[in-house]
Order: C-alpha cells, then sequence, then structure tokens
C-alpha cells in the first residue's frame, strides 16, 4: 500500500505523431551531442544571418514627420508670429528637401531627372539658408 510507483522519464504523448516527435527530438539530441561544434557554429551563423537581414533587408523607411503647429500665443505677441510662421514653413521645406536628397542618394543608380531634381532640392536648400541668414542680419 505505501509502495511508490515508478515515474515515467519522458512524457506520454499518444497516438503515432506524438511517439515520432519524441524519436526526432532524441535523435537531435543525440546529434548535438555528438557534434556540438558544428551546433555552435549553426546557431552563430543563424544569428549572425538575423542580424544582417534586421539591419539591412527587413529595415522599413519611416518618415520622418515635424509636429503641426501650434495654437496661437496669447494677445501681446501678434508682431512675431508672422515670422514664427515662415520659420516654421521653412523648416517645413527643409525637412521635405532632405528627405528628397536622401532619397535619391540612397537611389542604386540615377538617371537624368534625378540629378536635375538632386541640383533644383539644393538650390532650393542654398536660397533658403540665403534667406535666413539675410533675417538674422537685418533682425536687432
Amino acid at each position: 500500500m505505501y509502495k511508490k510507483t515508478p515515474s515515467d522519464s519522458k512524457p506520454s504523448v499518444s497516438g503515432d505523431i506524438g511517439e515520432r516527435l519524441i524519436a526526432l527530438g532524441d535523435a537531435v539530441r543525440g546529434l548535438a551531442k555528438r557534434y556540438p561544434l558544428h551546433f555552435l557554429t549553426a546557431m552563430l551563423a543563424c544569428m549572425l544571418g538575423s542580424g544582417i537581414l534586421a539591419f539591412t533587408v527587413m529595415r522599413t523607411d519611416v518618415k520622418r514627420t515635424l509636429p503641426e503647429l501650434p495654437k496661437a500665443p496669447p494677445i501681446g505677441t501678434g508682431a512675431a508670429i508672422p515670422g514664427i510662421i515662415d520659420t516654421y514653413g521653412a523648416l517645413r521645406e527643409v525637412a521635405a528637401l532632405q528627405d528628397t536628397i536622401a532619397y535619391i542618394i540612397a537611389k542604386d543608380t540615377l538617371d537624368a531627372t534625378d540629378s536635375i531634381r538632386l541640383t533644383e532640392a539644393l538650390g532650393r536648400f542654398e536660397r533658403i539658408q540665403r534667406t535666413i541668414m539675410n533675417n538674422k542680419k537685418s533682425t536687432p
């Protein structure tokens, strides 16, 4: 009555598929014990391949966006609002130009339209920079 029942070392899985899975697990475990260096090398190769895929092929281009224009400030600051709005518009345009330039640079092959777009984007970027510098010099 107080006799302990022996426990099964393997889990009891009923059916033919369960037995085959247990046999497959035993075979893989035996190969891992027999060739540990090969399994370590395969594991490291899988990790390296996963890292390369994660940082190159599977990467998505996330578009940078500027926050929307905030609400108008309280009364008394009305004189500075047009300058702030112009600066904000210039910042949005610069961000769009940077995205255009980055897209063109990221291409593998360039054609004539890409070089025209790049030249126009760089020219517009330079004009915006000159406008900002002239506004800073004229403001006390």
